[in-house]
């Protein structure tokens, strides 16, 4: 008998007005679809059992948040099956771009391919895929970004060589996941801004790394704040709707889309977070 898998809590399907009110043409840098399951499985190896959260019900997010755009990206679960990420970037090219887990063994072909439908990043994810310099070549040579979930030191220190080598465009996810514990000089935190020092980082902002259960998750505002005053033009907004692998009471998705008016007080900087920085490393339209 197989030994029984923890269940990822479903996201809060009913969704409340923001208080923010996000830009025209804003963009969620972090979404992941799961399912339907029963047309697209998971992978056999994913530790955790993930509830449907298909395309049709963030849609219904999006509506109620006001974020039009998306950048999809594969989660853990789904390995190296692409075939639902392709569905799903050519139900709407305009409004979704996609970042694939790609296997080594995947061919230059099958990237031109995901290239055609919308995939502009290659994501490196722990246990599945490592950043090897062939694979980091061929990323770049495909002008995609790579993406790093860094889930704790240990992690960031074994990539650490290969992220330092990049000469390419790359994103750190979930605002680098620092110890909130450790404080601003920890070497861990002090590492990710010197991602950001070289001009090809971008980071996706999130309040993952929280130690506590609710938002504002207070513990977050000074490391998003110094990245904020570091560098708001290489930011990004990503909510990481559903949220698998979240096992704290589960936010409403407008609760996190208002932590921005804490993390960037003025609209010009709320602007390039939710929608400007997007446009530019992604290649979506520019809204007026």
């Amino acid at each position: 008998m197989q030994p029984t898998k923890p269940k990822s809590p479903p996201p809060i399907r009913d969704v409340r007005a923001p208080a923010f009110i996000p830009p025209a043409g804003s963009i969620d840098c972090h979404v992941h679809i799961i399912g339907p399951q029963t047309v697209y499985p998971l992978a056999p190896s994913t530790p955790v059992e993930l509830a449907d959260s298909t395309l049709e019900d963030f849609e219904k997010v999006q509506n109620a948040l006001g974020i039009p755009r998306a950048l999809i990206v594969a989660s853990g679960g789904h390995a190296f099956s692409y075939d639902h990420l392709v569905h799903l970037l050519c139900r709407n090219p305009e409004n979704y771009r996609g970042v694939v887990i790609p296997a080594p063994e995947i061919t230059n072909r099958e990237l031109r391919l995901l290239a055609d439908v919308g995939v502009v990043g290659a994501r490196f994810y722990p246990g599945i895929n490592a950043p090897t310099r062939d694979a980091l070549d061929r990323v770049q040579a495909m002008g995609w970004t790579a993406h790093f979930p860094i889930a704790n030191t240990a992690q960031l220190d074994a990539w650490a060589g290969q992220i330092d080598s990049i000469e390419g465009k790359f994103v750190i996810e979930h605002s680098g996941m620092p110890d909130p514990t450790q404080g601003l000089e920890s070497a861990h935190f002090k590492k990710i801004l010197s991602y950001l020092d070289t001009g090809r980082c971008w980071i996706k902002l999130s309040p993952r790394f929280s130690k506590l259960s609710l938002a504002p998750f207070e513990d977050t505002l000074p490391f998003i704040h110094a990245l904020v005053a570091r560098r708001p033009d290489r930011l990004l907004y990503g909510s990481d709707y559903p949220h698998p692998n979240y096992f704290l009471p589960m936010p409403n998705e407008a609760d996190l889309l208002d932590l921005v008016l804490l993390w960037a007080p003025d609209e010009g900087t709320r602007d390039l977070i939710m929608r400007r920085n997007a446009e530019e490393l992604f290649g979506f339209s520019r809204s007026p």
